[in-house]
């Protein structure tokens, strides 16, 4: 295995490091700076880059531009009523559409003209990862004392997709062996799809105490001050007011992975969020 160094925002050097290369699974990363017109700009990049080092195949992680569907539906940003959607990234520039759902907007964006670009590529739509929970502190805290741990998110009953890194890796291997049918497509990804009381429920299965699920309002979340924390608001009411396009699943019960690929791959045993729990039970020490 050879390890290159290069910078995703200097082209010269992601052309150097993609040279010779036959394909290329690229993601880049809204947090390190939350600047939507920044990781827009670095998917351009990476796409000139590609294009310029002959890359026969892009697995490009993605997620969907919300706005075409929020802004079709009636409660945008009208008269301050909290029940409207906020829009939360203005493009100084006007080049791009005031965004919702910053770190979902750009990638949608950017994928789109990855897409329509000379270099073969697959959009490879993900969801909410299991790591989530320890990457981004989202499994049960101790808040109240006296009272049990609690898992929160602004989602009441119903449910949203999940997925492990594991059967997202199983899926990029799969679009990079089968180019011939997924080269040009959109590709959705998920594990399972799960209500936040089921999620508090598989934390209390494994650890042996009870985890309770706090279904805080959307607006509560938003302002609860961390970074990023009025983006994730609309993505949890995104994820639960509207089916995304490349998940389509009807039945709440579903698990599966490579949503829109071949049988084989669905037909395949995920992870279970049990069983990812279990696995990393040591990172929740209540």
């Amino acid at each position: 295995i050879d390890i290159v160094k290069a910078d995703a925002d200097d082209v010269d050097s992601m052309t150097t490091a993609l040279d010779g290369a036959y394909g290329a699974f690229m993601v880049t990363d809204f947090w390190q700076d939350m600047d939507m017109q920044h990781e827009i700009e670095t998917t351009r990049k990476l796409q000139e880059a590609a294009k310029a080092a002959g890359v026969k195949h892009v697995v490009l992680s993605t997620l969907e531009d919300t706005r075409p569907i929020i802004n079709a539906s009636n409660d945008v940003d009208a008269n301050d009523d909290v029940d409207t959607w906020r829009v939360l990234e203005e493009d100084k520039e006007g080049i791009s559409p005031p965004s919702y759902v910053p770190h979902f907007d750009g990638k949608g964006e950017a994928g789109e003209r990855f897409l329509k670009s000379v270099v073969p590529t697959t959009l490879l739509f993900t969801c909410f990862y299991y790591d989530n929970f320890i990457d981004f502190q989202m499994g049960p805290k101790q808040n109240v004392e006296g009272q049990p741990p609690s898992i929160t998110f602004p989602t009441g009953d119903k449910p949203f997709f999940m997925m492990s890194l594991s059967d997202f890796g199983e899926v990029v291997s799969y679009i990079f062996q089968n180019p011939e049918t997924t080269i040009n497509t959109k590709i959705g990804v998920a594990s399972s799809l799960h209500t936040g009381a089921e999620i508090a429920a598989a934390f209390s299965k494994v650890l042996n105490r009870e985890i309770v699920f706090n279904p805080v309002k959307v607006n509560a979340y938003a302002n609860f001050g961390f970074p990023g924390a009025a983006d994730l608001a609309n993505m949890f009411r995104y994820w639960t007011t509207f089916t995304p396009p490349h998940l389509n699943i009807d039945s709440t019960a579903a698990m599966l992975v490579g949503v829109g690929v071949e049988e084989q791959i669905k037909q395949r045993q995920t992870v279970s969020l049990e069983k990812w729990i279990e696995a990393n039970k040591d990172a929740f020490p209540l």
